[in-house]
């Protein structure tokens, strides 16, 4: 095991996100921690030792895990700053007196010409003692030699920003570092630039020192020059260089690396389905308002577009075997994420989400979708669904640090006992008895079909079932469309008949993990349920 601890000596973080130059990036990302020691070791002689340290580094294959407490951003405020790009006279003491105030712009206090600055910055969370909480950066199978170690550790003490020039640091060589609550998971909802090999080789050439060097010596000897050597040196000066100075550029780190956060506690003491509770979000950018009522046409065009775009597509995106039977294992689910339970909710969708099964790593995932989700550039990649009659919609992966409410992960998946429809759970097969002729048994079989959805999932079976034709969450259309609209039927093969669809309340002995999806229509859509807070009889 080998770690890293930063400690930001001034409680605050400053540095822009490369994707957006108003807002803080947090955390730090692996590859500005790398960046910071780099510069630490070109600064200060280039010791043999840590470069081979620093090479080291970029070969670990895996990336770190991350230690990070919570961070808050502050208002980013507008600087305006004089611009350092301007010409200056070379032989000032020759200046013409009408041409001293064009000279004068050198000195910042006449410059006229001002840039607008900003310096987007978050304040940390604090200890006990009102210390700012430190990062660490962990490579779990990473063991560098001692001499390797010792080069690394003095590099960090040599580090004293990471970022901008005012976010001091103090960076170390970590042997006991906490327990990570950021992991790496290609598909995971915080995106971050890592290194790979070569980094250091590509910001070597980004910086150009070697021409810059050489520019430097050769205008140095041109003006100690005269006659003929003068002359063959401005000539020399113009063969390599064709008269523009060579500058360095800013180096780009291209390698991304998608993070997860760490299941809470709790998650791991309650009953987990098939799918996992990292949902992955997408949020309507551009298209028509649909309600809810829309959730098979939606979830069914964003099926096709995934089948287009990973193809071949694997059984756990596809539904199905290679022979073209129904899958036998538990495939990706695509849920509607719809504005309900507040006062003023209408159950207008908001996006959509993904629900992966558990048992497919989150590689596997990665490497299916992320080329679908992402740009190069680590940048979310916009999707268009194609709905026919109900027009186009645009999505994009969620990545807003504060979306509306359903449109967080959590907020459909955290553990709880009671869960109520937010969508209409479609029947497994059909009850015997007649709702309009004994309603008693009616709700008993049905309650019973619901249980057995739950048991076929690996869930506990719910203590306690309540069904009916109207769901307990404000906003939501009844189960079946009617006078006062409602959720279509779920199309069947042609020649089968209907099936039923029920709003259910649930409730668990102990708490039940998220994504709860039940039912024959819970891969796209039906039987999406939520935690439900209140007691029973607070239902609207």
């Amino acid at each position: 095991m080998f770690a890293l601890g930063i400690r930001y000596l001034t409680g605050y973080s400053v540095a822009t996100d490369v994707s957006n130059r108003e807002r803080a990036e947090w955390p730090p990302h692996p590859a500005r921690v790398f960046l910071a020691l780099a510069a630490a070791h070109f600064e200060t002689g280039g010791d043999p030792d840590e470069r081979a340290a620093l090479e080291w580094l970029e070969l670990q294959t895996e990336a770190p895990g991350v230690v990070v407490g919570k961070a808050f951003p502050r208002d980013v405020v507008v600087h305006y700053v004089p611009v350092n790009d301007m010409e200056t006279p070379r032989n000032p003491s020759a200046l013409k007196p009408e041409a001293v105030s064009a000279a004068m712009v050198i000195i910042p206090q006449y410059r006229s010409k001002k840039r607008p600055r900003s310096f987007p910055r978050v304040a940390l969370d604090r200890d006990h003692s009102g210390e700012p909480l430190p990062v660490y950066f962990v490579w779990a199978n990473s063991t560098p030699e001692s001499s390797v170690r010792s080069a690394l550790d003095r590099l960090c003490s040599k580090v004293i920003r990471i970022g901008h020039s005012s976010s001091f640091v103090q960076l170390w060589v970590e042997d006991n570092p906490p327990v990570t609550n950021l992991e790496p998971d290609e598909l995971g909802e915080t995106r971050m630039r890592v290194v790979g090999p070569g980094t250091l080789r590509m910001l070597e050439s980004s910086y150009n020192r070697e021409a810059i060097d050489d520019w430097a010596d050769l205008q140095e000897r041109i003006v100690a020059s005269k006659g003929k050597a003068k002359a063959a040196l401005k000539k020399e000066l113009a063969d390599r260089f064709g008269g523009r100075q060579p500058q360095s550029l800013r180096p780009t780190i291209s390698l991304w690396q998608g993070y997860r956060g760490v299941a809470e506690k709790q998650r791991h003491e309650s009953h987990r389905g098939p799918f996992d509770s990292n949902l992955m979000i997408l949020s309507l950018e551009e298209g028509p308002v649909l309600g809810l009522e829309s959730t098979w046409q939606l979830a069914t065009a964003m099926h096709k577009t995934l089948l287009k775009q990973c193809h071949p597509a694997p059984e756990w995106i596809s539904g199905h075997q290679p022979d073209g039977s129904p899958s036998k294992s538990s495939h990706l689910a695509i849920v509607p994420l719809p504005f309900v339970e507040h006062e003023h909710a209408d159950g207008h969708l908001l996006g959509l989400a993904l629900a992966f099964p558990r048992e497919i790593a989150s590689e596997e995932i990665g490497k299916a979708m992320s080329g679908f989700f992402y740009e190069s550039n680590g940048d979310s990649k916009e999707i268009e669904l194609r709905l026919n009659s109900l027009g186009n919609w645009r999505v994009l992966r969620e990545i807003r640090s504060s979306p509306p409410l359903s449109l967080k992960s959590e907020i459909w998946t955290r553990p709880s006992c009671h869960w109520a429809t937010v969508t209409p759970i479609v029947l497994d097969h059909h009850p015997k008895a007649e709702r309009s002729r004994d309603r008693q048994r009616w709700s008993l079989e049905v309650a019973e079909v619901i249980a057995q959805s739950c048991d076929r999932q690996g869930l506990p079976r719910p203590i306690g079932i309540d069904v009916d034709k109207t769901s307990w969450f404000r906003g939501v259309p009844r189960a079946v469309a009617g006078k006062g609209g409602g959720f279509p039927l779920m199309p069947v093969k042609p020649g089968q008949p209907p099936r039923q669809q029920v709003h259910a309340w649930l409730r668990f002995e102990s708490p039940v993990e998220g994504p709860l999806l039940l039912g024959a229509g819970r891969y796209r859509g039906y039987g999406l349920c939520r935690p439900w807070n209140q007691p029973k009889e607070g239902r609207q």
